[in-house]
């Protein structure tokens, strides 16, 4: 198969990129220039889309301005790229006859203090502006399914660590360079923690189904955990490790129940293989073997 990954050097992409070869795809890795991948590309500009979708199966769009903090700073790019830069994969895709695997995010789900699990079919309360990118995104894609018959599919996930991760503190990284890490608070903030490879399995899984029925599926761990259970799976492993997180809730998180991984595991077949335990023993090998 053909797989086209958009954002294929991102911390998403590279891990989709390794699923896919491992499975033994035909992978192209399309990015911004000088990041790496097999072809420059700018998602804002509908023609270069266009001309990398050319001749593919399945794009897996993963290329967006990640986080609230980041979209504050540049609001109006981050619409071109996570709004337009989506509806320019979607357009190419109607004209391909291609698959689209989106990568969308679970903070779509908004506030939701009870901490009942998240079902695709829940209405979205975005809460910021990021948010509000990634739920027009979604929006776009719907359509495009609804109106113009295209295969594409958003896969919902949040709070991913691994690699090379992006966004968020998961102390693995200062615990290994020596640093200390001192949070006022958070240690009680329940979180539905995604291993980069159990996320980047599920999107390949959704590029290799012949049909999938639903336009959303949940991809995440599908448990809550604390951050201070998430610190302590580190020191387990890193017994140096100075990691300090005061008690409670981290207000500017909000609250949300795990992801229900039913229709994922119905229709992709997709099982999270990491534990947080697990999860942090292999990022921790993937860096000891660099």
């Amino acid at each position: 198969m053909k797989i086209l990954i958009i954002g294929g050097c991102g911390f998403v992409g590279r891990a989709v990129a390794r699923v896919c070869n491992d499975r033994e795809h035909d992978v192209v890795t399309a990015d911004l220039p000088g990041q790496g991948a097999d072809v420059d590309l700018d998602v804002t500009v509908e023609e270069q889309v266009v001309a990398c979708v050319e001749g593919q199966d399945v794009v897996v769009h993963c290329a967006a301005i990640v986080g609230p903090d980041p979209a504050k700073v540049e609001p109006g790019k981050t619409v071109r790229v996570n709004v337009t830069g989506t509806a320019n994969a979607v357009e190419a895709a109607r004209r391909q006859g291609a698959r689209v695997v989106y990568l969308s995010t679970a903070t779509l789900y908004g506030t939701r203090p009870d901490l009942e699990p998240l079902r695709e079919d829940d209405i979205p309360y975005p809460v910021s502006h990021y948010d509000a990118t990634k739920y027009a995104a979604e929006v776009l894609c719907k359509s495009y399914r609804k109106d113009f018959g295209v295969d594409v599919v958003c896969v919902r996930t949040g709070f991913v660590y691994g690699p090379g991760h992006s966004t968020g503190e998961y102390f693995v990284e200062a615990a290994m360079q020596n640093r200390s890490v001192r949070l006022e608070n958070g240690a009680e903030s329940p979180c539905d923690f995604t291993y980069v490879k159990d996320l980047a399995m599920g999107l390949v899984l959704a590029a290799e189904q012949r049909e999938l029925p639903e336009p959303i599926y949940n991809v995440t761990g599908g448990v809550l955990r604390t951050r201070g259970e998430f610190a302590d799976a580190v020191s387990a492993v890193l017994p140096n490790a100075d990691i300090e997180i005061g008690e409670g809730l981290n207000p500017k998180m909000h609250l949300r129940g795990p992801c229900a991984l039913e229709l994922a595991g119905r229709d992709l077949g997709y099982v999270p293989e990491f534990t947080v335990e697990s999860g942090v023993r292999d990022w921790i090998r993937e860096i000891e073997d660099v």
